[in-house]
């Protein structure tokens, strides 16, 4: 086994300055338009979960009753086809803080799975009392943020982007205050395009840049590393006060549980897109 999975953290050596570029020159939504028009005409592929159960009616009814929430017909079809998966191409273009950034669907949940980092039923307990009333995580991007699917009567249907590592400026669970990045499930999966640099706005690395930036530094030291095949692990963001990032490779269970402030957050706030305060701590 190689030695850098007996770390609990391991660091990209070289540091990512996030402030480098100048913001994009290409007018919002086209790049992203133009790369889902050439998705729309390739195979989207979804690689099962390794030894995810196969999901029933019954499962779906039992988990519906649990959290007290009726599941949409279309991702009550994916659970029923696919129950979670690695979807390919990855990427969600999204506005945030008024700009256009990017980040991934590492991963659909499956329902009924015991491993923290693949099951749905874990990240809903795990995040009790955190997530906006009427929600489910249903999926998660590489950093261990979370998509929500909204299940009960604001907005229902409609896909959220929700970030684990925010500051204590706002209040969480209020849904209005996340990114709503889909009309609903189907839509959602549909939106996934390859990744796009000119996508976005460059003022300010999307999670999805930092991610790639980390992940391409890592298999310059080993040749076999990719994050998809260490799906116990998520990329954690380190930010200084002057805006250097480094990203740390560290176990999912602990980095999604422990609640903190992570420095994607700081980032955002130098940059003047946030406003800057209390991290949220573990209860």
């Amino acid at each position: 086994m190689n030695a850098w999975r007996t770390l609990l953290a391991l660091i990209v050596a070289s540091a990512c300055n996030s402030g480098c570029g100048s913001p994009s020159t290409t007018p919002n939504g086209t790049a992203a338009a133009q790369s889902a028009a050439a998705t729309n005409s390739e195979t989207r592929t979804m690689t099962p979960i390794d030894a995810a159960p196969k999901v029933t009616e019954e499962a779906l009814q039992a988990v519906e009753k649990k959290y007290s929430c009726r599941l949409p017909d279309d991702y009550r079809r994916f659970l029923l086809q696919s129950n979670g998966g690695f979807p390919s191409p990855d990427c969600v273009v999204f506005t945030e803080a008024d700009l256009k950034t990017a980040s991934d669907v590492f991963c659909f949940f499956a329902i009924g799975d015991e491993r923290s980092w693949a099951s749905l039923e874990w990240h809903c307990d795990t995040f009790s009392g955190r997530l906006p009333k009427g929600t489910l995580p249903i999926a998660r991007d590489s950093c261990g943020n979370l998509w929500l699917l909204s299940v009960g009567s604001t907005s229902p249907g409609a896909v959220f982007f929700w970030d684990h590592g925010s500051y204590e400026t706002f209040d969480e669970t209020d849904l209005a205050q996340w990114p709503r990045v889909a009309t609903n499930f189907h839509a959602f999966r549909e939106s996934l395009i390859p990744y796009d640099a000119n996508a976005t706005n460059k003022a300010v690395l999307s999670r999805y840049a930092l991610v790639k930036q980390a992940t391409e530094g890592m298999a310059k030291k080993d040749d076999g590393f990719s994050t998809r095949a260490n799906p116990e692990y998520a990329w954690h963001c380190d930010c200084t006060d002057g805006g250097d990032v480094r990203m740390q490779f560290v176990a999912y269970e602990v980095h999604a549980a422990v609640t903190h402030t992570d420095g994607y957050s700081r980032l955002r706030a130098l940059k003047g897109l946030i406003k800057q305060g209390p991290p949220r701590l573990p209860k």
